[in-house]
């Protein structure tokens, strides 16, 4: 129920994309009754196999399913035409186009929509029906149904740019939670702490694939410039050197000796978690200044002088601490520029 109390607003790429397919399918089926075409359910089967939230798969899957079913279907009347109408033909096409289907296809839409078009056809016309009605009917409501997704999608779009600085903050909030119950686990060092560590791991891995999916999405949208993609991918660089020394961090907690907590380390964690929350709301819109930020670096000075070094837990921290710095210093130098950017904007 949070999650749909949190998309039921025009912010959500979920809801405006249900809102899209719901218009699109009762038009589709609108049309479907109103002109009668034959077999036309076909039409809003074809919306919404082609509407998608995102423009590149929309438009991709749309053009490839488009252009697909037309070359499926002249394939289908060539085979008709000059292929002899027996069994054994009927036989070794549906192999063939099943074949190709479960083979290729899951690899190329275009592949998919011309051998299911081919085999379709196929398979009604062995019942008795005149391939020849077929054929016009698979190809008209497949080009309607098409065209009216991509209309859709180009009258009112959901630009992956628009969602990419949520997909971050989303990402910074889960590795604040992994590096929260990490810090605990160096505190209390109690073994239940591994299954808790199990959970925010894996959330922070799926928050990192779906940010990296949305920018992948991002850099095939039309008008995206190569700055902003570098500056994302800069972005994402600093971020995986942040996580990549919470998870040396612990590694070393489950193969070092416990030792109590330095007070520094406790001043430490609370202010990487201040920072990674401050990094999410100025993301989210929220009016963060510079001076708001702890100083890491001085924290990671105390840290440093405090405890012997020759303690193998307290050497690991402290060069870890060192890297998890200088990363998220650079992240919230780049979290501003982005900040200041669209603000510019």
């Amino acid at each position: 129920m949070a999650t749909l109390r949190a998309n039921l607003n025009l912010q959500s790429a979920v809801f405006r994309h249900a809102i899209r397919l719901a218009a699109l399918v009762a038009l589709g089926n609108g049309l479907e009754r109103g002109f009668y075409w034959h077999r036309s359910y076909w039409l809003p089967m074809t919306i919404v196999l082609v509407l998608k939230p995102e423009f590149t798969t929309t438009f991709s899957r749309g053009l490839l399913r488009i252009g697909g079913t037309i070359a499926g279907l002249f394939l289908a009347t060539a085979l008709f035409r000059f292929l002899p109408d027996t069994v054994t033909v009927q036989i070794v096409l549906i192999f063939v186009f099943t074949l190709l289907l479960r083979w290729v296809g899951p690899a190329n839409y275009g592949v998919f929509a011309v051998a299911i078009s081919a085999l379709v056809v196929l398979l009604i016309a062995i019942t008795g029906v005149s391939p020849k009605e077929l054929i016009w009917a698979r190809g008209i409501n497949t080009a309607a149904g098409g065209a009216l997704a991509l209309l859709a999608y180009w009258i009112w779009p959901t630009w992956e740019r628009t969602q990419v600085s949520e997909r971050i903050a989303e990402t910074l909030e889960a590795y604040r939670g992994y590096f929260h119950v990490l810090a605990e686990s160096f505190v209390r060092d109690e073994t239940s702490s591994a299954r808790e560590l199990d959970r925010a791991r894996l959330k922070a891995r799926v928050a990192r694939t779906n940010l990296e999916a949305s920018i992948d999405r991002m850099g095939a949208e039309p008008g995206t410039t190569a700055e902003q993609m570098n500056q994302l991918n800069a972005l994402l660089a600093s971020s995986h050197r942040f996580i990549h020394a919470v998870m040396a961090l612990e590694a070393g907690w489950l193969r070092t000796a416990a030792v109590p907590a330095r007070t520094a380390f406790r001043t430490f964690t609370a202010d990487v978690e201040k920072t990674l929350d401050l990094l999410a709301a100025a993301l989210r819109g929220a009016h963060v200044q510079l001076n708001e930020f702890p100083d890491l670096r001085e924290d990671h000075r105390v840290l440093w002088q405090s405890g012997d070094q020759k303690i193998e837990r307290y050497a690991l921290v402290n060069v870890e601490a060192d890297r998890i710095v200088n990363s998220l210093n650079t992240l919230r130098e780049q979290v501003m520029e982005r900040v200041r950017a669209r603000t510019a904007r």
